[in-house]
Order: structure tokens, then C-alpha cells, then sequence
């Protein structure tokens, strides 16, 4: 379950928007060709939400200014509902949608933004640090969006004539032809300046992850030889992240080691409360009866990662009295209540995937 705080900024994120917004949510497209593609079906996209809401002006905006490069996740969200709007990076991809005319639909950015069973995972090494994001079993390279330095970039950027410095001089007369040049050495020896370029390397690497990670992400698990990770960590404990360090040598199987680390900490739910109709959720969702709220994973609109994503972005919509309309409905009265919100999934209760509810009264 999430944290109080959490679910307290993302309460107060969407308090002010109406019931009048559009919602647009973009997956990151599975493209590799230097973003061609994506710029063709970017202008689908906005011409798609031209047609479902041309008031919505900052969103076709922002669409039609992003580039592959931007995304910093695995998708994007966008809210506008005239007077208020949003934008948030995900972890997870969506499925391709649109509201318009309703409450901000927000289960898929709640079910990403409370993180279930995902971890941003570097890959610390000085040959070519890389990117991996970690959802529900899967692992996916990210490396991407992570523009690290090389470590002999680095060091070839310090290689300077900085710290030494020589001139031409005799050790007895001044007209001795055959004077040396007299080297002084300013600065340290060669283990220090070793120690120097590392340092710089990290700092450059951990620059790069905070800037392709998204704005969200709480937590980096990091991964390598130990002497590594211990020396990234020690720089990386003054940035916004909750480190946690796992030690492995070389370089071969990080994606199985990745996996193997994960695997025990999928704890089966507590139980359940029982089944109750929708509408009768809605109604003491509105009249502020909710305590906990529990919304099935598996109707997140995040689907899982993999390889061969759908390269074409189609826009689907929901209709006023759809199921996914409702349940969001019902969401957003239980946050704008006061409830909590709880992801479960249906799969390990043999349960059907539904709304379920802790009430107050």
C-alpha cells in the first residue's frame, strides 16, 4: 500500500481539476529509427485529440512539440481541463487513450505512481553503465534514454596539462647547452589523479540518471562490483534517491540477475472484503464512506513490457457508462474523500478482478 504522503501529493496534484477534462495517455512507441516514425505518428495523435476535444490546446501543445527523446519513461499522461494542467512520465506503458468530458482519469498514472512491483535498476560499471526497468517479473533496457560518459571520455576530458607544468632550465649555469627541461608537479600523484577521473565519471553518470529517470521515481537499485557501487553510492546518497546496493561480478547475466533479486517479494495480498456492486460503491464513495479502496491490477490500462510493443498509437476512448469510466469515477470520489488506495491483483485470490471497498460506516 502506498504511503500516506504519496497518495497525499497525488490527491492534491488532481483536487483542483474538474469533471470536464480531457485525459490523453501515450505509450513510448517501439521505435528505433531515429524518431522518424514517432514524428508521423505524433501528428496522429494530435489530430486524434484535435477531433475528440479542440479546446484542449495545451495538450496538442505539448504533443506536438515531444520528441522520442522525451519520453522518460515507458509513456506519457496529459491533463487539461482549461484552467488546470498536467503532464507525468511513467514507468509502465499505457494503453493508448482518451477521456474527455470526465474527471481526470487517473487509475493508470495512481497504479504507476504507487509503483507495484517496479524498480529502476543501474547498472554501475566503468566500461558502459546501463538502464534497466524492472515490472512484475519482466526486465527491459532503458539504456537508451541514459546518456552516460564512456569512462575514457572522462578521462581524456581531465587528461590536461593542468596539474603539471615544465620549463627549460640548467641545474648549474645558465649557459650549460645542455640544460633539461625541469618538471614540477602541482598536483598529485598518479593514484590520486585515478581517483579524481573516477569521481568525475560518477558525478557525470549520476547526472545522466536523474535526468533520464522519471520525476516521480523515489527509489534506484544499483548493481555491480562492489568496490563500484559502494564508490557510485557514496556520490549518489546526495541526489533525491532511496539507494540500494547489489553486488555482481562482471557483466554477463544482469537482466537474470535483475530478475533474481525481485523474485521473493511478491507477497500475496491480505484478504479481500467482499464484493459489492459498482454503482453501490460509487454512491459511498461519493458520500465519503470508503476507507480503502481496492482497485484490481489488472484494470491499471498498463500493459506489460516487451520487444515487439504496437509501433501505432490509436487513441481508445471510453464512454460515459463504460465499466473503466466508472471505476475511475468511483477512484476519484474515494481520493477526494479521504480513502486510500489499495492495488491487488485478481490472479492470486482466484478472484474476479472488481472494485472492492473497506468502509468507514
Amino acid at each position: 500500500m502506498t504511503t500516506p504522503l504519496s497518495l497525499e501529493t497525488f490527491r492534491q496534484a488532481f483536487a483542483d481539476f474538474s469533471d470536464k477534462t480531457t485525459s490523453v495517455y501515450i505509450p513510448r512507441p517501439a521505435v528505433q529509427t531515429g524518431g522518424e516514425k514517432w514524428r508521423i505518428l505524433r501528428k496522429n495523435v494530435v489530430d486524434a485529440v484535435t477531433d475528440h476535444s479542440p479546446n484542449a490546446k495545451f495538450i496538442c501543445d505539448r504533443i506536438a512539440s515531444f520528441e522520442l527523446a522525451d519520453f522518460r519513461g515507458n509513456g506519457i499522461a496529459i491533463f487539461d481541463d482549461g484552467e488546470n494542467q498536467r503532464m507525468a512520465h511513467l514507468n509502465a506503458r499505457p494503453v493508448a487513450s482518451i477521456t474527455t468530458g470526465e474527471p481526470p482519469f487517473i487509475l493508470p498514472l495512481l497504479a504507476d505512481y504507487q509503483s507495484r512491483e517496479t524498480h529502476w535498476v543501474l547498472f554501475v560499471t566503468k566500461d558502459e553503465p546501463k538502464l534497466y526497468l524492472y515490472s512484475g517479473g519482466s526486465v527491459a533496457d532503458m539504456s537508451d534514454r541514459l546518456d552516460a560518459p564512456k569512462y575514457r571520455s572522462v578521462e581524456a576530458r581531465r587528461y590536461v596539462q593542468d596539474d603539471v607544468f615544465f620549463h627549460s632550465g640548467s641545474r648549474g649555469s645558465a649557459r650549460d647547452s645542455d640544460s633539461q627541461s625541469v618538471y614540477h608537479a602541482l598536483g598529485s600523484d598518479q593514484s590520486q589523479e585515478r581517483e579524481k577521473t573516477d569521481e568525475a565519471f560518477y558525478h557525470d553518470t549520476f547526472d545522466a540518471v536523474t535526468e533520464a529517470l522519471p520525476p516521480q521515481t523515489k527509489s534506484l537499485h544499483l548493481i555491480g562490483d562492489e568496490g563500484t557501487v559502494g564508490r557510485f553510492a557514496e556520490i549518489a546518497s546526495h541526489g533525491q534517491f532511496e539507494l540500494t546496493q547489489h553486488h555482481h561480478g562482471g557483466s554477463e547475466n544482469i537482466e537474470q540477475k535483475i530478475v533474481e533479486i525481485f523474485a521473493d517479494e511478491t507477497a500475496a495480498d491480505d484478504q479481500l472484503p467482499e464484493s459489492q456492486n459498482l454503482p453501490d460503491l460509487q454512491s459511498a464513495a461519493a458520500a465519503g464512506q470508503l476507507g480503502t479502496l481496492y482497485v484490481p491490477i489488472e484494470h491499471s490500462q498498463l500493459e506489460e513490457m516487451h520487444d515487439q510493443a504496437d509501433e501505432h498509437v490509436r487513441l481508445r476512448s471510453y464512454e460515459t457508462d463504460d465499466a473503466e469510466a466508472v471505476e475511475n469515477r468511483t477512484a476519484m470520489l474515494a481520493l477526494a474523500n479521504g480513502a486510500d488506495i489499495h492495488w491487488y491483483a485478481a490472479s492470486d485470490h482466484d478472484a474476479v478482478a472488481e472494485l472492492r471497498a473497506d468502509m468507514r460506516w
